[in-house]
């Protein structure tokens, strides 16, 4: 694969509700998603996560994050 097809790209969620705010992940590649983590209480901590996911199972950083 090269190109766009290739490309990584980590999504941060913010889910609220009455107990509070939670930041959860997940990976894409070429419209699939590969894996999901979280909950975690910072957008900061879970980005951090995301990127160790991403480097450990895919070898290399997402070219893209983008938080929700």
């Amino acid at each position: 694969m090269s190109g766009a097809a290739d490309r990584i790209e980590v999504m941060i969620e913010r889910w609220s509700n009455a107990r509070g705010t939670d930041f959860r992940w997940s990976i894409w590649r070429a419209g699939k998603r590969l894996g999901m983590g979280g909950p975690h209480a910072t957008l900061e901590a879970s980005e951090a996560e995301a990127r160790a996911a991403c480097a450990r199972t895919l070898g290399r950083p997402p070219d893209r994050v983008t938080r929700l």
